[in-house]
């Protein structure tokens, strides 16, 4: 059984000089604990082991990643989400501890009252010194210590913006919990708060994982919290409006938080867009559509404000809209959390913020942040170096560089730093390092008694402004320390999260959606289609994408079942000379099986599992599951679950000794399903609009190419009238139409009869034929398309198709010149499919080009 009464230890633990979030110094349970320490009491070194498999495949089944980035900044999640020049590394899993970090109800009433008063203080703040700038004049906020910050956006600045111009809709606040159990402020975050999408999530997979003490906890519910979001954001909408329309604006599926964004995004139901799916036109922000431009009156901002606008803000950005500024200024959309938000991140404002909170709300400040001393002060900077061993020394910029420990620096590093204060006083502050708070935390190896561990913890909460308050979420994210860490380093670069529990002491808190006045105003709430060009590119490329994996895959398994019966001996010519050849042509993966190949298992797991090759099904999936997280508001959690199965379907086959037994056919199957499980979730569960249609054309195109091409590969090429009806059989299964061929066509199979199959028969669902009607039905249903070229296109081949036979070409008499014309019949079919692919693409998917400034520089000038 698990013991919770550990003792300190390295890493952690309740000491004089940290405080036990679990644990009394007596040892006593803390109230809201007492249910989990018996839950976790327990457990077995099994049920520990299976608790932590159930959390990361639930995670991995719901697609949850983030995408660290290279920065010299050590930094929560999303908190460099605007920054184009920042490299990105590959999506990393996301990681949940499955212990959760209680607070009692209680404890958390006084909590949420300073966190509430909190987001007020920085609202007045922020309409001050975008507004009146009192608070710069009269010299209670130093000025340079506001126009030397980088989120200080002068292009904002001015009484005459429109009310909303200046509004802090929501709030994340970093917390830490001192040795005496007060909680402190370590930072706030008004730029674009990230994480309550996670937090949401990481309660979802919880709840799952430890259902009856989830449902016996007492615990507040999340979901009231996104319902007043949702609400607040009707509620941002200029006055004049009464319908509006919400998006939320993300930096893109490279984003560091894309899953949090689109999460979110699916959870209030608003369309996820990026800057190019959005448009300035007379003063108004549009969504670019297809068939027309709807006009957006409330944006959610995930890219940083600096971003947002490269007229006026920073040239040259892709993540913005052009002139969204003056949009902002003539009051006809609200972009929340303000575009200037970010300067309220400014640790230099933490030493002033008692004096300002007793100015601007007359009350006392209820949540102290850590002490804070701004090198600007020349006192405080004569502290902050006298004392530079026993600091955490931070710019007020993020992207300046990492906070440090002073005494953890070498010599010179050290004079270095003390250089740059001293050159730039006003760009630094010196922090106390705050001895964080432990909690119960699962961690790895060891007996099942050392498994559940200390760990430090670090608190995330969000507030949401409704009507003229805010409302703080009753719970939040909590961040994991790790046990060893880079001791120059205050937050380090890991994602260990905690789903955070408030418990009610009462009884069953009370999980009713408390809405404002007049908040119901505004019932029918339109989500938006998704009809941006760059959703249904994402979309059609889905489809395409989904077609060329599976076709690969049939065709792979197909020619390892002739290569099993031949036992993998390839002649020259031969039957299974030609189905090698072919996968190689479909794939395009060169050189392949062009040149001799004495084994072919080898080839064969490479076409499934190589990523780094063209056409390869890994290559396809990954291009599959990159265009999902492009859509991932449009699209039902269950795709999530089956790109994960294809995922550990692959994994399995790549941790498998490489020799011919039965892996790849059964992790190619297992692969094989999900694709089909795909394509029917995508027909069953998706609503028939503009990115439906184009998704099931993108289908379609790619299936009708590749039957175009395996054709082209397996029946033109000369081999024994034995090694070519071996050809054909494997082609038909390879096109999952060899149980209809059998039923229709009696005797030997003819190449004539595979054509008149496969590319004429509009009654066959793997034909060409089939898939060009299919592409008609789906085009005529787009908005636009009546007269469109790619519909022009789609009916002249599918009147080709309609008059042209296959006897002329193909009939008993095999010749190479009835060879050579088969080859140039399909090359022309594929070719005009070809065509009708970039028609698509041309009429529907590429949107216009961003606008950019212009500069003498861009003109030639001096």
């Amino acid at each position: 059984m698990t013991d919770i009464s550990y003792l300190p230890g390295p890493g952690g633990g309740s000491g004089p000089d940290s405080y036990d979030e679990c644990l009394a110094p007596d040892g006593a349970v803390r109230p809201g604990w007492e249910a989990l320490v018996d839950s976790l009491g327990e457990l077995t070194g099994g049920d520990l082991k299976r608790l932590e498999s159930d959390v990361s495949r639930l995670l991995e089944d719901d697609g949850v990643t983030y995408t660290p980035t290279r920065s010299p900044l050590l930094v929560w999640p999303g908190e460099l989400g605007g920054a184009e020049e920042q490299p990105l590394m590959d999506p990393l899993p996301w990681e949940l501890d499955p212990v959760p970090l209680v607070v009692d109800g209680r404890e958390w009433h006084q909590l949420e009252l300073g966190l509430a008063q909190r987001a007020e203080l920085l609202n007045r703040i922020l309409v001050d010194l975008y507004g009146e700038q009192r608070l710069l004049s009269e010299g209670m906020v130093p000025a340079i210590a506001i126009f030397g910050h980088e989120e200080y956006l002068r292009p904002m600045v001015g009484t005459d913006l429109a009310p909303s111009a200046h509004q802090l809709f929501m709030t994340g606040t970093d917390l830490g919990r001192a040795a005496d159990g007060e909680w402190q402020v370590l930072s706030d975050r008004t730029q674009a708060p990230s994480g309550a999408g996670y937090a949401m999530q990481n309660r979802r997979v919880v709840s799952r994982v430890l259902p009856e003490l989830y449902h016996e906890a007492n615990l507040f519910r999340l979901t009231p919290f996104f319902h007043t979001m949702r609400m607040g954001l009707v509620d941002a909408a200029p006055s004049q409006v009464e319908d509006p329309r919400v998006v939320v604006l993300s930096p893109g599926a490279h984003s560091e938080t894309a899953f949090d964004q689109a999460f979110l995004a699916s959870l209030l139901g608003f369309p996820l867009v990026e800057g190019s799916d959005l448009i300035v036109r007379e003063g108004r922000v549009w969504l670019q559509s297809v068939g027309r431009n709807e006009p957006v009156d409330v944006i959610l901002r995930r890219v940083d404000a600096g971003w947002t606008d490269p007229l006026e803000l920073r040239q040259g950005s892709r993540l913005g809209v052009s002139g969204l500024t003056d949009c902002v200024r003539r009051g006809t959309v609200s972009v929340v959390n303000s575009l200037g938000s970010g300067v309220l991140e400014n640790p230099a404002l933490l030493p002033y913020l008692p004096d300002l909170c007793t100015e601007l709300l007359g009350e006392e400040l209820r949540i102290a942040s850590v002490p804070t001393l701004w090198c600007g002060h020349e006192q405080s900077r004569r502290e902050v170096l006298d004392n530079l061993d026993s600091l955490v020394i931070r710019s007020i910029n993020r992207t300046d560089g990492r906070s440090i420990v002073g005494a953890m620096l070498p010599p010179e590093q050290r004079a270095e730093l003390v250089a740059q204060i001293e050159a730039q006083p006003h760009r630094f502050v010196g922090q106390e390092l705050l001895p964080l708070s432990t909690a119960p935390a699962l961690v790895d190896g060891g007996t099942p008694q050392e498994r559940i561990a200390p760990r430090e913890v670090v608190l995330r909460s969000f507030t949401i402004r409704q009507a003229q308050s805010y409302v703080p979420m009753l719970g939040g994210l909590a961040q994991v320390m790790p046990a060893e860490r880079d001791e120059t380093t205050v937050v380090p670069d890991q994602r260990t999260t905690k789903d955070v529990w408030v418990v009610s002491q009462t009884g069953a808190p009370d999980t009713t959606v408390h809405l404002s006045e007049g908040t119901m105003a505004h019932p029918g709430l339109k989500p938006g289609e998704a009809m941006v060009p760059r959703v249904l590119d994402d979309l059609f490329w889905f489809g395409r994408y989904a077609e060329r994996a599976e076709q690969l895959l049939r065709l792979v398994l197909a020619v390892r079942g002739v290569a099993v019966e031949q036992d993998f001996r390839v002649r020259p010519g031969g039957d299974l000379d030609i189905l090698l050849r072919a996968v190689t042509h479909l794939s395009a993966s060169y050189p392949g099986f062009v040149n001799d190949t004495p084994d072919p298992t080898a080839e064969l797991r490479a076409m499934l599992l190589d990523s780094h090759r063209r056409g390869t099904v890994a290559r396809s999936l990954g291009a599959l599951s990159y265009a999902a997280q492009g859509v991932r508001d449009q699209l039902s959690a269950d795709v999530w679950m089956v790109l994960a199965g294809i995922d550990r379907a692959l994994t399995g086959l790549r941790a498998a000794r490489l020799d011919r037994g039965n892996q790849l056919a059964d992790s190619g199957e297992r692969v094989l399903s999900a694709l089909l499980a795909l394509s029917g979730i995508t027909a069953e569960n998706m609503v028939r609009d503009s990115g439906w249609y184009l998704l099931d054309a993108g289908r379609g195109v790619e299936r009708a190419l590749q039957i175009s091409s395996l054709l082209r590969h397996t029946l033109v090429p000369h081999g024994t009238p034995e090694a070519e009806e071996h050809v054909i059989e494997a082609t038909l299964e390879a096109a999952e139409s060899i149980v209809t061929f059998r039923r229709r066509y009696a005797g030997a199979a003819r190449q004539a009869d595979v054509l008149e199959l496969l590319v004429l028969d509009a009654s066959n669902p793997r034909s060409v034929a089939f898939q060009i009607r299919r592409i008609t039905q789906a085009l005529h249903a787009v908005p636009g398309s009546a007269t469109s070229r790619p519909l022009r296109l789609a009916d002249e081949l599918a009147e080709r198709l309609a008059e042209e036979g296959t006897g002329e070409l193909f009939g008993h008499a095999t010749t190479a010149a009835t060879r050579s014309a088969l080859d140039d019949w399909l090359l022309g079919i594929h070719d005009q499919l070809e065509q009708l692919a970039d028609a698509i693409s041309e009429q529907y998917l590429k949107p216009p080009p961003t606008p950019r400034s212009i500069s003498f520089d861009s003109i030639g000038g001096d």
